[in-house]
């Protein structure tokens, strides 16, 4: 009886162990957390390599002590640069592995201030950041920011993409330094320029520019280092203004972020204001979110209209400046423009969300 009594305890311990294994991994299933679509994300699959080349203008002081590059009279911040790369820097499908400044919607100088106050409010210290030119006079000689470029995509071929949303002083003075630089990154990203109505609507900047007041900083401060890339350049996406216009920050999104009371948030919230207000004046719904764009399409082309493939070129006018043309010349390649997005409401709530 005994011998009986000891096996059916060893059964039955046995069964009380299988239950409880059960149990617990039916607990798990039933009553685990909801996988966050970040963590989604990076169970996908390695994040892409990122360089994003940008000439920030997000901090109002020293903006308005500077003022733009081309225009130091024109004291006019430019915060979608500040934006673009908070929303960069948590994305986690990407991983930035440097930023590189340029002069452009104010000096040099005050674009390395943005990214490295940026950088502290969002707890991204370890991203290393890069001094490049300080005027177009520069383009073709070497700066921490061209080697760099060159370094990082030379050393990862087809793997590192570059996202400038800016004059392309940088890019290319790092295409003349090392010519086969194009060849080997996996694609760029070209944030600026306009096409002036040839896509079927004008930009918000293209109304503006034509009182004369303002030019579009990233295609008229070095349109020589456009031409550049342009007829040297491979493998690149442009995102004009008509596609950049398409998505906007509000006012009621300025107050989502003063409620959020972050540092971060309280930041983004008193250097937007101002644009914010002068969007409204224009008849826009409030600031176009411009830099955030081409980041946003490039982790997820179905965000917008798929993209046109068009022979583009560059030309001039009074008192617009420079701005893209489309040509029929076979010579010339067919480029991917994009045009419009299909989801602008998902990119605004992507954009207001990581700046809390």
């Amino acid at each position: 009886m005994r011998k009986k009594a000891g096996a059916a305890r060893k059964v039955l311990s046995a069964g009380v162990i299988l239950g409880l294994v059960f149990l617990g991994a039916l607990g798990g299933i039933l009553f685990a957390q909801p996988v966050s679509v970040p963590e989604a994300n990076r169970a996908a699959g390695p994040r892409r390599l990122v360089i994003i080349d940008d000439d920030v203008g997000m901090l109002r002081k020293e903006v308005w002590k500077q003022g733009t590059y081309q225009a130091p009279w024109f004291k006019l911040t430019d915060p979608d640069g500040g934006l673009e790369m908070i929303y960069a820097l948590r994305e986690p499908r990407i991983k930035v592995i440097g930023i590189t400044c340029v002069m452009g919607c104010s000096s040099t100088d005050v674009c390395i201030k943005s990214v490295k106050k940026i950088l502290e409010l969002t707890g991204r210290t370890e991203v290393p950041v890069f001094s490049g030119a300080e005027s177009p006079g520069e383009l073709g000689k070497s700066t921490e920011a061209a080697k760099f470029i060159i370094d990082a995509v030379m050393s990862a071929p087809g793997q590192v993409e570059i996202i400038a949303t800016a004059p392309l002083t940088n890019i290319a003075t790092a295409m003349m330094l090392e010519p086969r630089l194009a060849q080997n990154w996996k694609v760029l990203h070209l944030a600026t320029g306009d096409f002036m109505g040839k896509l079927g609507e004008l930009s918000d900047g293209a109304k503006f520019s034509k009182t004369g007041l303002y030019r579009d900083l990233n295609i008229s401060v070095d349109p020589e280092a456009l031409r550049y890339v342009l007829e040297q350049g491979e493998n690149f996406i442009i995102y004009p203004n008509e596609v950049m216009d398409d998505a906007m920050i509000t006012g009621a999104d300025r107050k989502a972020l003063q409620k959020a009371d972050t540092p971060l948030s309280r930041w983004v919230a008193s250097e937007i204001w101002h644009m914010v207000v002068a969007g409204r004046a224009m008849g826009m719904a409030g600031m176009p979110l411009h830099g955030v764009i081409p980041v946003a399409i490039a982790v997820d082309p179905d965000l917008a209209e798929p993209p046109n493939e068009l022979r583009v070129s560059m030309d001039y006018l009074k008192p617009t400046g420079y701005y893209f043309g489309i040509g029929n010349d076979p010579k010339v390649p067919a480029r991917l423009v994009y045009a419009k997005l299909r989801d602008p409401q998902t990119i605004e709530k992507q954009a207001v969300e990581r700046c809390r």
